[in-house]
């Protein structure tokens, strides 16, 4: 599903009304009807206060009072706005609200303290998408006056206070349990900050043409589950071990044995047909008795960590693989840099890159523009500051930006993960995913991702679908975890063996 910014989603909304002959008021009839629905299919409210602003957020919530009314429902009209600034379709939305609708006209802050108590259900209907800056002042005590409260709050296509668009900081917002999103989410609810007060976002359709709402110029998506299923690799019952792909990971060195122990558990776990997991021989003891599916490739040598000797024989085995993964417990020493400058050079198989391999890539980034195959990048923000030159506050400063350019030029698929997950493609088509929480935030996790991702497009998935759909999988797999065990005891073997569940939720 596409993401707008708030220009986009009035660019949108002006093309609808100018060249497709939808008229604005039935536009906004469409919406407030919309919130109505929701409103008493998720609340089952007896009495509602509509609280609104001047503009056509304001007349959405009219048309939601007129509605609330017509059903029955106590409803009480808020104006935090005299009736003389209201214009256009607000206007004529506020003079069809019925006069059994009660109304009070720019009440003080104790009165509407006092109406908010008095309703199951408050609607916001103050600020839209346009706002500029945080709120100041009288606005910002509206704002605390209805989240102190408590009272159930449902919000009109952003909760009042927050942008539209990606913000690092906010003013004074409405903590909403429900938000009802005209036509397409807007980018301030789908990530940090924004998404923290947005509750359950539902996205009504309002009858914007379709091919408006799908513009291929808007690049930034959200990750759903109906697309996660449809982009799941077909299975047929009629396969074999060869039919689901060969996968080898390349990972581990002394001290570090777990890292590729979980990224090979994590691909035996995805649907791969054959797992096979390579390490220099010194840690064969360990990895033996740590991996059970997973084919074993011990390497010859006496080191403890890849070195350039061992190269020749994992090209050989990788010519027979469907997907490869480097990097988790790689390690960083110099020698095991240039095995892993053969690797990227020279394996034409699809290559995902993680962890030191990342580390030891950022000082010789230029390798990538020598890549024959495929390439997905799957770094933190640490790892991300290191391949692009920059600090973790600048990658945190524009998590969605950060890798366009740089997908672009090395013609790779770039996952930046942390919260809001955003997967990058060479066009510049960015993935912002939904499913996950704080308890992947613990070493092991990615290593986890990593070998999901490779074992999707060992199944034939290509590199930006396995990268986003890998992402997806893997969050909502966390969630399940979390569900077992809680976020602070959760850990990434927790989330591996929520793979089962994951899936099969995936395809119901």
């Amino acid at each position: 599903m596409k993401v707008v910014t708030a220009g986009q989603m009035r660019r949108i909304d002006e093309l609808a009304i100018r060249e497709r002959a939808m008229p604005g008021a039935v536009l906004m009839d469409h919406a407030g009807k919309a919130v109505v629905q929701e409103a008493v299919e998720r609340f089952e409210p007896d009495s509602v206060i509509v609280v609104c602003g001047k503009g056509n957020n304001a007349g959405d919530g009219f048309v939601a009072a007129r509605e609330l009314d017509r059903r029955g429902i106590r409803t009480t009209l808020a104006l935090l706005k005299p009736v003389e600034e209201l214009s256009g379709d607000a206007l004529d939305a506020y003079r069809k609200v019925p006069e059994s609708v009660r109304r009070l006209v720019r009440p003080s802050r104790e009165e509407l303290q006092e109406e908010l108590v008095q309703h199951d259900l408050l609607i916001d209907a103050i600020f839209g998408t346009g706002l500029r800056g945080p709120l100041e002042g009288e606005w910002a005590a509206v704002i605390q006056t209805i989240n102190a409260a408590g009272v159930n709050v449902l919000s009109i296509d952003v909760p009042s206070g927050l942008s539209g668009d990606a913000a690092l900081e906010v003013g004074p917002h409405v903590r909403a349990m429900v938000t009802v999103t005209i036509g397409r989410p807007k980018l301030g609810l789908v990530l940090d900050p924004g998404v923290r007060a947005t509750g359950t976002v539902v996205v009504a359709d309002v009858g914007f043409p379709n091919d408006l709402l799908e513009d291929p110029r808007i690049t930034t998506n959200l990750m759903t589950l109906d697309e996660a299923r449809a982009l799941l690799p077909p299975r047929p019952p009629s396969g074999n071990k060869g039919t689901f792909g060969k996968v080898m990971i390349l990972g581990g060195s002394e001290g570090m044995t777990g890292a590729a122990v979980l990224a090979a558990r994590a691909a035996a776990r995805s649907g791969a047909g054959l797992v096979y997991s390579c390490y220099p021989r010194a840690l064969g003891p360990i990895m033996e008795s740590h991996l059970i599916e997973p084919v074993k490739l011990p390497l010859a040598g006496a080191e403890g960590w890849f070195t350039s000797a061992m190269t020749g024989r994992v090209l050989e085995e990788a010519e027979a693989m469907d997907a490869v993964a480097i990097g988790p417990g790689l390690g960083r020493r110099p020698e095991t840099g240039k095995f892993l400058a053969e690797i990227i050079t020279k394996i034409k198989a699809p290559l995902v890159i993680d962890a030191d391999a990342l580390n030891l890539l950022a000082e010789k980034v230029e390798l990538l523009a020598l890549r024959p195959g495929p390439t997905v990048l799957t770094p933190h923000p640490g790892e991300a500051a290191r391949l692009l030159d920059t600090s973790i506050a600048e990658v945190q400063k524009n998590r969605l930006e950060a890798f366009v350019a740089f997908a672009r030029e090395y013609n790779v698929v770039t996952v930046l993960k942390g919260a809001q997950t955003i997967t990058t493609e060479p066009g510049g088509q960015r993935w912002i995913n939904p499913t996950g929480n704080s308890g992947l935030a613990k070493g092991g996790s990615g290593d986890v991702l990593t070998g999901l991702v490779v074992g999707l497009l060992a199944q034939g998935a290509p590199e930006e679908v396995a990268a986003r759909l890998g992402v997806f999988l893997h969050g909502l797999a966390g969630d399940i975890a979390a569900e077992r065990h809680g976020v602070r005891a959760m850990l990434p073997g927790d989330v591996i063996e929520a793979f089962g569940e994951t899936f099969k939720r995936l395809q119901k």
